[in-house]
Order: C-alpha cells, then structure tokens, then sequence
C-alpha cells in the first residue's frame, strides 16, 4: 500500500486520464460506488444519511455516495454549501446525473438554523465537502459548516479525507472536521502518519478506485507501508542445515556504570531475535549484572574513565573482528570518548553499524566521516534526537517526518530509523516505509534499546531494508500482541516486549 500528497495524487489522476484512458467521470463513478459500498457495509441500509456536498471532486464524489446510497434503499438527505454555479466538470456531470435519476438536493443555507432537529433524525454524516486540493486557510463558507458539523454529536464519514486537513503536511491552522471515520480513496494520504493531524481520520479504510499501480512510478518520493505481508514476502528463511554463524554475528557496544539496564535490554533483544552470536561489551562493573540477564551473550570489557567506556582503539579492532553489525549507544552516556569510539567505527567497521541514543550525539560530530562511508550506516532516532542532527525542534521534526527521514537518508548516505507512532525507516535512494504497529505501551524508557538489539540481530542475517522495517514491525507487534492479552498499556514493560518476541516472530515460522 502505497503513501501519497495530495499534489502527488493529483498528478496520479491525471495520469490515468491522459495517458492510460480513463475518464476522470469513470474514477469518480468508481470513488463514489467504493464509497457507497462501504458506508452500507459499515451501517447497512437502515441508517439515515445526511450528506454534506462541496464544488470540487471531493463534491463529485458526494454526489455518486448519495445516488448509490438512494438506489440501495437508504434514507438520505443532500445538501450543497456552494452555489449551483460553482459546479464544473466531472463533478457537474454527476451532479446532473443526480438530479437526472430523480432525486433531489437542498442548499445549506436553507437548513443551517434547522440543522439540530434534522439531525436528531439522522445518524450518519457524510463529509463531502473539501478533498485532497485543499491548501492554505480555508475559506467561507466551508469554515463555517466545518464549525458547525464539529458541533454535533453525530457520527461523522469524511471522503478521502476530513475536510480542512491537507493530505500532505500538518500545517493545520484552521478548524477542520473531526471525522470518527475516513474512507480514502485508492491509497493512504501523508497526514495521516503525522502527529498534528493524524487525530482528524479516526478510523481510516481504503477504498480502491480503479487506478493502475504504475501510475506512481514518476513520483520522485516512494513511500509505501510495512505490513504483516511485506514482513511475510521479504522474509529469508534459514536453511535447515544453517549453524549458528549462519545467523549473524551481533556486537553491542551499550551500557556505563549507571546504566547497565541498556546493554541488557538490547543484548537480550538482539538472542530473542535470532542472533547467532551476540557479544556485549560494556564496563567490567555491568557483565554480571547483565549476564544475570542475557546468559546466551558473551562479553568484551572495555577499558573505561569514571564508569563510562573509553575503549582504546585495540579494543574496538579486536571487537570488530568477524562481526556483521554492531550497534553503539544505548546508555552510554554523553563522553568525548564516545565521539571517539564513534568515529573509529565510521572508518574501521566493515559492516553494518547502527548508531543509536547517546551515540548519536558523537555522530553528528562525525559528519564527513558518515558520508564518505561505504558500509551501510543506520541511525534510528527519536525526534528529540533528529532535532538535534539537523538542529531543528522535535516539534519541527514532528510535522515533517517525511521530509527530514528523507532528506537526511540522502544527505548522509544512512538508513534512518525515525521512531515514533507509525516509525520510518528512510534508505538512502530516498524510498520510505511506514509501520503500522505498536501502540502507547511503546512509550517508554528502554523500548528503543530493544529495538536497537533486534535491529542489530535482523541486518545481520536479512537483507539490509526488509530487516530494518520488518524489526520496527516485530517490535510493535509484540506490544499490540499484549495489547491484545488484555494487558494495560501504562504496564508494557521493555522486558515484556523482548518475551513476546517469539511469538511475534512465529509469522515468519521456519516450519
């Protein structure tokens, strides 16, 4: 499933009229019909429908939602906000096909001051008003009906999507519907997967509506969502003869003095997803702490200044040595050794180096260095610490998550793990994709040490993409997996996640 702008989907369209045929009055035949469906799929034919029309495609589709809905049986009521004049084109035409089939509209402004005992008398709301072109402030009267519908206590349906919000941003400085449900056309819209706006959707269902999947290949962003069939169909299975150095050789460089909790949850994170070798190194004080806890890993000391690692370059050769990933960061805290251990790494390490949590901070030092590297860099932030890499507000990085994972990803060469509700992970070709696990038992300290070491233990036996969006996936599986247990979110612990690792694993059962 694929993730578009509404410039983007406007390009879409015109695509398949001009070039691959079909008619514009064809694809809002087939979004209305779609949507239709739907709606009595949803609520069936009983329901009373009240449907609130704008002038532009959106409207268009309005109108073929109320003739199907009225061909069906329903009950429906009809009302348009511009005037009759406003109406152009494909949404014309179906306009008049409306009219032509025997039914009937009314203005809204004939009805705004009866608007609350129509209502107790209708159950459903179609939102038909304003679609994918919307950009900027939005204007009267649709400010007002906005504000109006928002009011009441019905349930709302927006098409495509919820009137006011842009498909592409969360610049929302105007009131826009808050819709309980949204059935969006052919393929989902960025805003969705945005912070500020995602609250406006509700529920979101996609209907398709006819366009060929080659439509999108001129598009210059790909994004597309990761999934339980993405995890399923890029899985690469062991072989039935495979030995433990067939399932990757794993380093974790993670835990100071005051934080061995780190190096325990990303090493045992990293044995739970299949890591055939794990090595942990961290400070002397730690390994039998963190070995009371991860008896499958085995342990490097490194040298160390007042409890927090300083290896000397020795160590970290020895280290590196045999090693498919290693991942540097969690708890370590924030050294000019650390800046150090970093760099080496960029110039030494041969292969994949995920580069998480305080490391984080030493790389941003290390500009040149990540760009001239040729073995796969992976950095996975939360946005505070994206902020900090471009020098931007995690409030910034919030309403532009596309924007910056891309760009970033470009910039430097690097995967980038954005992490957050609905994680991105970012390549360097500029391809995202978008999870749609996990939920806010996620949020708290130490998930993202655990997804360190999953990540770590994935891109040493997968390939590099599949493995970083398929650990997103597992680790929010895991916690919708205790979701579903009836566990309460607020007491996902981090250690609850890595145990319900295998189970989330067993879509991918070797059996």
């Amino acid at each position: 499933m694929r993730i578009v702008t509404g410039e983007e989907m406007a390009s879409i369209d015109a695509i398949t009229m001009n070039k691959v045929g079909l008619p514009g009055a064809v694809l809002m035949e087939n979004a209305g019909r779609g949507i239709a469906r739907k709606l009595l799929d949803l609520y069936g034919r009983k329901r009373r429908f009240f449907i609130v029309i704008g002038s532009g495609n959106n409207g268009g589709d309005g109108f073929v939602v109320a003739r199907v809905l009225k061909d069906e049986g329903a009950e429906v009521q009809v009302f348009i906000v511009p005037e009759e004049s406003r109406y152009k084109g494909d949404a014309k035409l179906h306009k008049r096909v409306f009219e032509q089939s025997g039914y009937r509209w009314k203005y809204w402004k004939d009805i705004e001051s009866q608007l609350p005992a129509m209502l107790y008398e209708t159950d459903i709301i179609v939102d038909a008003l304003l679609g994918t072109g919307v950009s900027g402030q939005v204007k009267e009267p649709y400010a007002s009906v906005i504000g109006s519908l928002n009011k009441l206590k019905n349930e709302i349906v927006s098409v495509d999507l919820p009137s006011g919000v842009p498909a592409g941003s969360a610049e929302l400085n105007h009131e826009a519907i808050k819709a309980d449900r949204t059935l969006t056309l052919q393929w989902t819209k960025v805003s969705y997967y945005l912070e500020e706006t995602k609250p406006y959707f509700g529920e979101v269902d996609v209907v398709p509506v006819g366009i060929p999947p080659n439509t999108l290949r001129h598009l210059a962003s790909q994004r597309y969502i990761w999934g339980k069939n993405e995890v399923v169909n890029s899985w690469v299975m062991s072989k039935p003869n495979a030995h433990k150095g067939d399932n990757g050789r794993v380093g974790i460089i993670a835990g100071s003095e005051a934080m061995p909790g780190a190096a325990a949850l990303a090493g045992s994170a990293a044995v739970r997803s299949g890591a055939g070798f794990t090595t942990i190194a961290t400070v002397a004080q730690n390994v039998p702490v963190v070995a009371s806890h991860v008896k499958e890993a085995m342990y490097t000391i490194f040298s160390e200044q007042h409890g927090y690692l300083a290896p000397t370059e020795a160590e970290l050769a020895a280290f590196m040595a045999n090693k498919q990933s290693i991942a540097v960061g969690p708890g370590l805290g924030r050294t000019p050794e650390l800046t150090k251990m970093v760099a080496y790494l960029l110039h030494h390490f041969k292969g994949v180096l995920i580069v998480d949590a305080d490391a984080l901070h030493g790389l941003k030092e290390c500009g040149p260095i990540v760009r001239e590297r040729t073995a796969p860099t992976v950095i996975t932030p939360h946005p505070g610490e994206m902020a900090m890499l471009i020098d931007q507000s995690a409030s910034y990085v919030n309403k532009n998550r596309f924007e910056v994972a891309e760009s970033y990803a470009e910039q430097y060469g690097v995967y980038v793990v954005l992490k957050g509700p609905n994680t991105i992970v970012a390549e360097p070709s500029g391809c995202i994709s978008v999870n749609v696990t996990g939920n806010a038992g996620l949020a708290k300290g130490g998930s993202g040490d655990v997804l360190t070491g999953m990540v770590a233990a994935l891109v040493a036996r997968q390939r590099i993409q599949p493995a970083l969006s398929s650990a997103v996936f597992f680790h929010g599986y895991a916690a919708d997996l205790l979701a579903k247990q009836r566990h309460v979110l607020a007491t996902i612990t981090p250690s609850d996640i890595i145990e319900h690792l295998p189970e989330a694993f067993s879509i991918v059962d070797d059996d």
